[in-house]
């Protein structure tokens, strides 16, 4: 048996030739493989990073609709005597002359 193919000049390996390749697909396996464990962490972090985003958007428009209520009661409270007047009562205990506050 000759070790070169006919009219082609290549080179039959034969068990040589097949376990280059299979060395080959081997290596490139591999090299995949650590590329994924090397980003599979970077992946993890990046959705940690994208939960505290959320969780922090969240926090943010619970702050400004808080910060709209405080406004809303601040002119509230700037505009309206009676409001003013009615919030006194409630946080100081205090009544009116011809009022009784009975408390629970």
């Amino acid at each position: 048996m000759s070790r070169y193919a006919a009219n082609t000049g290549e080179v039959n390996l034969g068990i040589y030739g097949w376990m280059n390749r299979l060395m080959l697909w081997l290596i490139g396996l591999a090299v995949a493989g650590l590329i994924v464990l090397k980003y599979v962490p970077l992946i993890q972090k990046n959705a940690q990073f994208r939960e505290q985003v959320g969780q922090m958007d969240q926090q943010v428009r619970m702050r400004l609709q808080q910060y709209k209520a405080n406004e809303a009661e601040i002119r509230r409270l700037q505009s309206d005597p009676r409001a003013v007047e009615r919030e006194a009562r409630e946080r100081l205990g205090q009544a009116r002359p011809d009022e009784w506050i009975i408390t629970f």
